[in-house]
């Protein structure tokens, strides 16, 4: 395992529109500009998208926005699919070779000798193959490992999004999360909030959206804040440290 100490950033449900229209009322390009400008993120390793690229419905237009942005990025850029996205279109503008499998990107990168892993819940569950596959490939590393998945593999104290758009198989998720023994820190999006939650072993990193806050405490959408939100990791040997930024763009 290399000992230099990685720094990544998660940007995550950026909801970037067709075009430059505001996004229920929000300016979402220029959060988006907010986060990936941030001198938080400056001098990354590697710049992580964790999912919801596009507003509502694969807008091609978003996902043009973005490769467009991160065309001249210094540092490789992972992305995977959240639930508003379609790998089809995204693999249009980004470079998803050898990602997808049977219309699903999930894969492992390698970085100065250590394995990130990233899943595919776009469609509200992880299949079944892609949980063997983590499992058998994670068990090939002999140090820590990382996973970036849009879901929360739990539920997080978040009444709104705990009700009605947490993953959908959880039980069978964590069952085979439990058995990764090298797994400790697992990076999420989808809920639009921060939080960390226990499971088992393992922590999983709620990190804020790029778009909007939704307030935890209300079984209704009520919107927050507009600020955006993202995350940076400091991940070295036998050592992690993270923490998330907000702009204060109203």
């Amino acid at each position: 395992m290399g000992k230099k100490v990685l720094k990544i950033g998660q940007i995550t449900d950026l909801h970037i529109g067709e075009d430059e229209s505001l996004v229920q009322g929000i300016d979402v390009r220029s959060n988006f500009l907010a986060a990936y400008n941030s001198e938080s993120m400056k001098d990354l390793d590697l710049l992580v998208l964790s999912g919801d690229l596009a507003n509502e419905n694969a807008e091609p237009g978003a996902y043009s926005y973005i490769s467009e942005i991160l065309k001249d990025s210094k540092v490789p850029v992972c992305v995977i699919p959240g639930n508003h996205d379609n790998v089809e279109v995204m693999e249009k503008f980004f470079d998803l070779k050898g990602k997808v499998h049977d219309g699903k990107c999930y894969y492992r990168f390698e970085m100065d000798g250590r394995s990130v892993f990233f899943l595919d819940s776009a469609n509200g569950t992880v299949s079944s193959e892609q949980l063997s596959w983590l499992e058998k490939e994670a068990a090939k590393v002999d140090g820590e490992v990382l996973l970036f998945v849009h879901h929360p593999p739990c539920h997080c104290d978040h009444k709104f999004m705990d009700l009605r758009y947490s993953m959908k198989n959880i039980d069978e998720v964590q069952a085979t999360l439990s058995k990764i023994k090298n797994l400790k820190h697992i990076f999420v999006g989808h809920y639009h909030f921060e939080s960390t939650v226990e499971i088992e072993n393992q922590t999983v990193h709620v990190t804020p959206s790029t778009q909007m806050q939704i307030d935890p405490n209300k079984s209704v959408f009520c919107l927050s804040s507009a600020a955006p939100g993202w995350r940076v990791i400091q991940w070295g040997e036998n050592f992690l440290e993270t923490k998330v930024y907000f702009s204060q763009t109203p």
